[in-house]
């Protein structure tokens, strides 16, 4: 499941809330269930599921999330399918889900057309030209035509051998781990104050730098909605310029800002990359919490400061 941030409604239309879905997730959904929680006029979560992975008993249970956190929500259900059979039978089941006195909207969406029932001759929306498009590519989220693409974002962009001549390099620097984490700690506050596109070895330095566990949880900590879309930037950069089971750290601080900037579907992307590999183990579990029940990104705050606090009595004990 992925979600979104708060944010206030522009919007008049069930057709608004279809054309701004793709710009809400960073990618137009395709075979996918759409839930909105909406309460007082501000969108609370956006969350998204694969459709084979609803339907029946499972689709009960991936609303559970979201039902316990947003209890007095209009909910709005989404099923983005070429298919209206299995799109209502998807819906039915949301449907079937609700308390009977939740306020809903329920549709089927086709790419061209959305229907609020059965048997309606559906409404036309503009799938990839609408205002909403124009207004995440002007803000500088681009969105992708789907979420495969947006998963190119953590491939290698670096061949074996490039990657290990880099490891040589910063290796025959012959510089002591706190120097490593130095020059790490610079780059991150450097691509804070002017993000742009790190060289090799400045890749390599941060993949190191990300399997100390301070560094790490500094890095992480320190991420903020201000700096959150330049840390997506940043650590996609190390992830892609890694050896693929030596990413993790990196996969995490991609998870944990996007989540943070509210690009949950990035986030989850980050696990299913994760599964199988080694990385932060409660970092990790960190990003499974708060995609698995639909953690808004408004906590962050508040979950930074617990976690730094508990660092800090460690530290002390």
């Amino acid at each position: 499941m992925t979600e979104a941030p708060q944010q206030t409604l522009a919007l008049r239309t069930l057709t608004d809330l279809v054309e701004i879905v793709p710009s809400l997730l960073g990618f137009h959904p395709d075979c996918s269930l759409v839930l909105l929680a909406i309460e007082d006029g501000v969108l609370a979560v956006t969350a998204r599921v694969d459709l084979d992975e609803v339907g029946r008993h499972a689709t009960a249970a991936a609303m559970a999330p979201l039902l316990e956190q947003h209890p007095d929500a209009t909910f709005v259900g989404l099923a983005f399918c070429e298919h209206p059979e299995r799109a209502w039978w998807v819906l039915d089941d949301v449907d079937a889900a609700l308390p009977s006195t939740a306020p809903r909207m329920l549709a089927h969406v086709d790419g061209e057309r959305w229907y609020d029932h059965p048997a309606d001759e559906g409404t036309p929306y503009d799938a990839w030209g609408s205002v909403h498009l124009a207004e995440a590519a002007w803000a500088g989220r681009p969105v992708r035509r789907s979420r495969a693409e947006l998963a190119r974002l953590l491939e290698p962009t670096r061949t074996p051998a490039e990657v290990t001549a880099s490891l040589e390099r910063v290796a025959a620097r012959g510089e002591r781990l706190g120097e490593v984490l130095a020059e790490a700690r610079a780059l991150v506050a450097g691509h804070d104050d002017a993000p742009g596109e790190l060289d090799l070895d400045e890749a390599t330095v941060l993949c190191l730098a990300s399997h100390d566990d301070d560094f790490l949880d500094e890095a992480l900590l320190s991420t903020t909605a201000d700096n959150a879309d330049s840390r997506v930037a940043l650590w996609a950069q190390v992830v892609g310029s890694s050896v693929p089971n030596c990413a993790g750290g990196g996969l995490v601080a991609v998870g944990v800002a996007s989540w943070v900037g509210g690009g949950g579907a990035l986030t989850s992307l980050c696990l299913e990359a994760l599964d199988g590999r080694p990385g932060p183990a409660h970092w990790v579990a960190f990003l499974e919490m708060v995609n698995r029940h639909a953690i808004s990104p408004k906590r962050w705050e508040e979950l930074r400061e617990a976690m730094a606090a508990a660092e800090a009595g460690a530290l002390v004990s």
